[in-house]
């Protein structure tokens, strides 16, 4: 198995998974075929560019075991690329039992050539309470284990489930366990019940207790993942590949995809896409087709609109913007949102991974935004930034209408009437308030990406994020005297609860509404205030 990663961002990643029978671009979508019953043909999704698909392993076996011996799984099911099969753990997990063992569905995938095979695992899923969840995980780690000795061959891609859903302390538990264990991929399961119930919150905490104690460097898949609008949270927890065969089944109940949600064929007056299928048919026209047909082109159609979402998301990773792709997505559904606001409390984990350069500035779009990865490593190192010795000052200053500060209209007003020896100016440390960052140090704002950031400055949540921001650097760093203006005629009683605590004189400063009188009131000010500190 080699699994090489090209670009990354967020802990979402760009590579390339070696098979057998080719390679896997990764994020990647495994459409879900049902080899019984073919919606869309095999060849048809392969001409979408589509490198894999999934099917079930034990319905071939049930169905068509002797073709799927004869031919492979690759030409029974008329697919020239990567083919997953997963072992049957969803017919489990639906009727409660099996009639054949986990050596039985290991040789038959053997036996197809599976490019990318699972175990037998026993789903959590379905699960009346957390004993039974336990037992699910004791199995499936049981049958984990053997599975090393029931295996014959050596070219396919084995892959180890992790159960536990929706319990995430059981989920990191069997992570743990199973990535001990030499697998080449690893998979998440029983989560279907998650997303059909919008509970993206809890998906974030499952698929977060798994991907934080798997082992970094194997690729990881998401069983089950439905919606295309779900795909970039997912991929920004570091799933590499996920299946859904929602494509195919919203099309059985007449509902066409969009990004942002689905809507029942009769009711749309206008296909808002430029898919093969949008292009031949309006609406109208589709709902005249015979019923198998109109269920062949929705799902034509809504496998479109999800293969188009991943090429959305790799061109997102590329870019550095796959968190501003995921607030936009988020804004689907009020669940989803809800679902990022989990993540963001993962925010120091995932910074930990996220490039620190990137090609652009980044976006800010709401108060997500002040809770991306970016932020909060910006946040952490400002409690340990160096603070020179002979700095004994620290003024705050408003947030210039331009960045860098050193450049902008307000730092020019400022030096024209500060005018102090520069061996007075060396005991002052300017920081400038940031409704994005919190609090900027003069001297850092050249770090990416402190100065190379676009949004809304007039941001209702900045006050409280600024004031904790602000707090927070006053508490980790020791000076004689802070200098805070005063804008808005509000005293801040928790920076002055900060200052209090940790000994230091706090000087307000009121200042005039308009920006020139301000900052050239505010450079006077400070002025006199050395004076008065140092007379010298």
């Amino acid at each position: 198995m080699s699994f090489e990663v090209r670009e990354r961002d967020l802990m979402g990643k760009i590579g390339v998974l070696e098979t057998r029978s080719g390679r896997i671009t990764t994020p990647a979508l495994l459409p879900v075929i049902n080899p019984t019953r073919l919606v869309v043909s095999p060849s048809l999704i392969r001409k979408m560019n589509c490198e894999c698909i999934i099917t079930n392993a034990m319905i071939a076996l049930k169905r068509l075991p002797d073709e799927a011996k004869l031919k492979g799984i690759h030409e029974a099911i008329g697919f020239d690329g990567v083919v997953m099969t997963d072992s049957g753990a969803y017919q489990f997990m639906i009727y409660g039992k099996l009639d054949v063992s986990q050596e039985d569905i290991i040789r038959f995938q053997e036996e197809i050539g599976s490019d990318i095979a699972v175990i037998l695992d026993v789903p959590s899923g379905g699960a009346k309470n957390k004993v039974e969840a336990e037992r699910a995980v004791r199995e499936t780690l049981s049958n984990a284990e053997k599975s090393f000795s029931q295996r014959r061959r050596n070219d396919i891609l084995w892959v180890g489930p992790v159960q536990g859903s929706p319990y995430p302390d059981m989920v990191k538990s069997c992570a743990a366990e199973i990535g001990k264990m030499p697998f080449d991929l690893y998979a998440i399961g029983s989560v279907v019940h998650l997303m059909e119930s919008y509970s993206f919150d809890i998906l974030v905490d499952v698929v977060m207790a798994a991907k934080q104690n798997l082992p970094l460097e194997k690729p990881v898949h998401l069983f089950g993942a439905g919606h295309p609008m779900m795909f970039s949270l997912a991929v920004a927890m570091g799933v590499d590949m996920f299946d859904s065969a929602a494509y195919a089944l919203y099309a059985r109940d007449e509902r066409y995809m969009t990004l942002h949600g689905t809507q029942n064929l009769s009711e749309l007056k206008y296909f808002p896409c430029s898919c093969p299928v949008c292009l031949e048919y309006t609406p109208q026209e589709l709902l005249k087709e015979p019923k198998e047909e109109r269920e062949k082109k929705l799902a034509t159609h809504n496998l479109y609109v999800s293969l188009s979402e991943v090429q959305a998301i790799r061109q997102a990773i590329t870019d550095g913007r796959l968190w501003e792709l995921l607030e936009t997505r988020s804004r689907s559904h009020p669940s989803l949102l809800k679902g990022l606001r989990r993540l963001c409390e993962y925010s120091p984990y995932i910074a930990r991974f996220s490039p620190s350069v990137k090609k652009r500035a980044i976006l800010f779009f709401g108060p997500e935004s002040i809770r991306r990865p970016e932020v909060t490593l910006h946040l952490e190192k400002l409690k340990t930034l160096p603070k020179p010795d002979e700095v004994d000052v620290l003024v705050i200053l408003p947030e210039p209408s331009s960045r860098p500060f050193y450049r902008s209209k307000e730092r020019k007003i400022l030096e024209g009437s500060l005018n102090i020896p520069e061996s007075v100016k060396k005991k002052i440390q300017f920081v400038f308030k940031s409704g994005f960052f919190g609090l900027i140090p003069e001297e850092v704002e050249d770090v990416y990406p402190l100065s190379q950031h676009l949004g809304l400055s007039d941001i209702p949540y900045a006050k409280e994020h600024i004031t904790t921001a602000t707090c927070s650097f006053i508490e980790s760093h020791d000076y004689k005297l802070v200098i805070l203006p005063i804008e808005d005629n509000q005293e801040d009683a928790k920076i002055e609860e900060a200052c209090r605590k940790k000994g230091v004189k706090l000087v307000k400063i009121q200042l005039p509404g308009k920006m020139k009188r301000k900052w050239k009131k505010l450079g006077e000010t400070i002025k006199e205030i050395m004076k008065s500190t140092c007379p010298g």
